[in-house]
């Protein structure tokens, strides 16, 4: 019975791995002629962490890939603002649990574990904006736990990842849809 059990449980225990960014945006926002950006980030104190500089290039490669040209701000079509912050100290609530035993035989297992580990989360934001009216005209988010074990070559790799997954919809289509 144990044998049967251990695949469902280690379903169970992993879930649905991919994530998946929220998008939202302004559907009335013309975004046909849209061919020129720039990033407008400004970090605290003028200190841009690696991972800061990780992701602005990954945005402006991913930007690039989509037929967008990196200019100067007085010349961009649209600004790319983006945020990264940390959620610090978010406490897990996972617990998991098992037992096994028979009542006749006196013979009994059990297995228990719960999680009191704390995990930082960091919340990266992607907006465009008109730069007539700096209002924001498309925004993107996504939320995940942050792994400080990572090399640098697989935290380039994850925000590369990250920013397509993120970007994957920009400009959305179906904003000519809801017109």
């Amino acid at each position: 019975m144990f044998k049967l059990m251990l695949p469902l449980l280690l379903i169970l225990m992993v879930g649905c791995s991919s994530k998946k960014a929220e998008v939202d945006y302004d559907p009335s926002f013309e975004v046909i002629a849209l061919a020129t950006f720039t990033i407008v980030h400004e970090s605290l104190d003028g200190y841009d962490s690696l991972n800061e500089n990780r992701i602005k290039e990954a945005i402006v490669d991913e930007m690039q890939r989509k037929g967008y040209k990196n200019t100067g701000k007085d010349r961009a079509d649209f600004y790319v603002r983006y945020k990264n912050s940390i959620k610090e100290d978010v406490p897990s609530k996972s617990s998991f649990g098992f037992g096994l035993g028979t009542f006749s035989s006196g013979l009994g297992l059990s297995l228990g574990a719960v999680s009191r580990s704390s995990n930082d989360k960091s919340i990266m934001i992607i907006n465009m904006l008109d730069p007539k009216t700096k209002n924001v005209f498309w925004s993107s988010s996504f939320t995940h736990n942050i792994d400080r074990s990572k090399t640098p070559k697989e935290s380039t790799e994850f925000f590369n990842k990250t920013i397509a997954t993120m970007l994957k919809d920009f400009p959305a289509k179906s904003m000519k849809e809801h017109e």
